[in-house]
This record gives C-alpha cells, structure tokens and sequence, in this order.
C-alpha cells in the first residue's frame, strides 16, 4: 500500500474514529483498519460494540489495508512538520514520511480486524446534525452507567405517528424529548435502545450542516454523515413504561428564570450533604427558600422569588446534582411542578411540553 495524503485530512479522520478505540486484552481493538482503494482512503475502529468509520480523499499509489496502532499514528501527525504525507506499507512495517521526518511503525494484518458490519437499511430517515444533537444531549445525562441493568444503559428511541422520541432514566430520574418530521412517517413505527457509549461517541462527531441520516432495525443503529459512520449494536432489553411515570397533574407549580435557580441551586448546594446531595426546596406564597445542612460543615440558605400556581405551602427535597443536570439544558423560564414532597417532580421549560424533565424527591426529616 501507497498513499499521498494532507495531513489535515489524515488526522482528523483518525480523530474521529479514535473515539471507538478501547484498550483490552485484544490488541487489535486498538488499532485503526486503513483501507486505501480507488480515490480514496477509509479508516475504521471498534470496540466490537460500535464501529466508526472516516474516509478522505487521497492519491492512491498502490490499493492495498493494514491495520495501524491508532493512538499512535495521531500523536505522530499532531506534530508531523508537513502538511503533506507519504505513506507506504511494506512486510507490515508502515513508513510515514512528513517533510524530513521519517516514522516506521510496525503493523498489525488487516485480516487480524473484526469483521466489519454490513449497514441494515430497514428504516432510513434524516434529522438536522443540529436536531439530533440537542436531542441526545437534553436526554442521555440521565441513563443510568449500572451494567445490572443493561434496559437503563442507553436511550430508547421511539418513531410513531410522525414523532420521534428519545427517552432516557436511571429510576431516579427521567428525561423526555420529542420532535415531528414528515420523513418519520415514511417509516413503519420502529423502537430501540441505543447504548450509552454509542451516544457519547456520536456527540463527539456531531456538528453543524448537513443532515445525519439514521437508520434504525432490529439489532443495530446506524448515524450516516457525509464521509463519517457510527455503527452500534443496540441493547435488547424492554425499556420500562416511561409515560406512567410522568404525573400528569400537579398541586402547585413554581415558575422562575432558569439562570436564576440554576445559580442558588449551585450557591447553596456548596453546604450540601456529600453523600446525599439534599437541597431543600419550602415554597410559602411567592418566595421558594433553598437551603442546605452539613452537619461536618453548617448551614446555607437564599430565598428566591417566584411566580406560582397553586396554593398551600410545601416543601420537598431534591438531590441539587439532578436538578443542575436538568437545568442546564434548559432557557428562559421554567416551570416546577410538584403534587407532594412525596411524588416525582415535574421541570420543563414554561413554554415547551416537548421538552420533560422528572425528578424523584428525596423523603426530609421534618424538624
């Protein structure tokens, strides 16, 4: 094998593929699949789980693949001093020439790579790079990372009548999205779990401009961008009944700025419990106290004003890491809604029901 490559274009798709590199006791998990054929030059890594593929256009002297050990190769073409590279492959020996200097790194064969997964092209749709990244980011924080409880470990993706919807908890919180497209109903209704890791990989990936284009089957995802693609097995597992744990009802809903909250929670969160993380929210008429007990370090409290609906006093306790991971990815204003200091906690934004957010209160000591 013989390429002629930029080097920009090398390092960002090693870069990119990378993210599915992993260290274990197979050595070939660690190294990139370099396929040079045509005009052009494919690298591929996996973790058995997800396999991601770059490709680039290059100046192909001699097709050929090799396997390369990927975190290497990018240390050497982040500080390679020539735009352009020379690569040749010979007795699984690669050499990298980059202006003067000379790399000659020892190979592993192509055959030696898992083989890689053919595309099932079942249900086949696009979403802005834009849409879906939202998405994912404003549901995958609450997945839970317990392997015990593998139908928790990822999002569940759902398309029906027009809607997609991504849902994600660990049984202590819960976040849900949706959003409608005509291209879903193109599709048969279709669902599926999308494992944790896969998510973080693709958010790595993701950008502005063109549309990523999905596929989802029975056993396997796929997120197809113009010269990137993320494959991943997806959980079999039954995702639980999410849409009875969100209430439908509340007692008393508080509403204030979300900057607001989010920096008294984070201010008063200082003097929190370390194992616990209680914050205690006491609603009485339009002022919501927030306060915190230590009892190794003391005592922290600010009251906030707020608009509300409703009536009566309350209080309730929440787990303040919950809370911030919630409220970060919200704007404006937000809505609070509680039934009792019992029941799970409603945060959405006040003018979004697309957008849900449920929280399980942690029971207070009264005294």
């Amino acid at each position: 094998m013989k390429i002629q490559c930029e080097k920009v274009d090398l390092v960002r798709g090693i870069q990119v593929v990378q993210n599915a590199l992993t260290s274990t006791t197979l050595p070939i998990l660690s190294h990139v699949l370099m396929i040079a054929e045509g005009e052009k030059v494919r690298l591929v890594a996996t973790n058995l789980e997800t396999t991601i593929e770059s490709s680039f256009s290059a100046k192909i002297l001699q097709e050929g693949r090799i396997c390369l050990p990927g975190g290497k190769v990018f240390e050497i073409m982040r500080e390679a001093p020539s735009p352009r590279v020379d690569l040749e492959v010979s007795d699984n020996k690669a050499t990298i020439a980059c202006g003067r200097a000379i790399f000659h790194l020892l190979c592993l064969e192509a055959s030696e790579f898992p083989e890689l997964p053919k595309l099932e092209k079942e249900n086949v749709f696009s979403l802005p790079q834009e849409v879906l990244r939202e998405m994912v980011q404003k549901t995958f924080f609450a997945a839970s990372s317990d392997e015990t409880r593998p139908s928790l470990n990822g999002v569940y993706m759902a398309i029906k009548d027009g809607e997609m919807r991504m849902v994600a908890t660990d049984g202590r919180r819960l976040s849900f999205i949706k959003t409608s497209s005509s291209s879903f109903r193109e599709i048969p209704p279709v669902e599926a779990i999308v494992p944790l890791r896969a998510l973080r990989q693709l958010m790595r990936i993701l950008g502005k401009g063109e549309e990523v284009r999905i596929g989802l089957s029975k056993h396997q995802v796929f997120f197809q961008l113009d010269d990137i693609l993320l494959i991943s097995q997806l959980i079999e597992a039954e995702f639980p009944d999410y849409e009875k744990v969100i209430p439908k009802e509340y007692n008393v809903a508080i509403l204030t700025d979300k900057d607001e909250l989010f920096g008294v929670i984070r201010r008063v969160s200082l003097l929190s419990d370390e194992k616990s993380r209680l914050i205690k929210f006491e609603l009485k008429e339009n002022t919501l106290l927030v306060s915190s007990n230590n009892p190794e370090m003391g005592y922290a409290q600010e009251e906030l004003t707020v608009k509300r609906e409703g009536e009566g006093a309350l209080k309730v306790g929440f787990n303040y890491t919950y809370l911030l991971d919630v409220l970060k990815n919200m704007k404006g204003e937000v809505r609070l809604e509680l039934i009792d200091p019992l029941s799970p906690g409603v945060i959405r934004p006040a003018e979004d029901k697309d957008y849900v957010c449920v929280v399980m209160p942690i029971r207070i000591e009264e005294g």
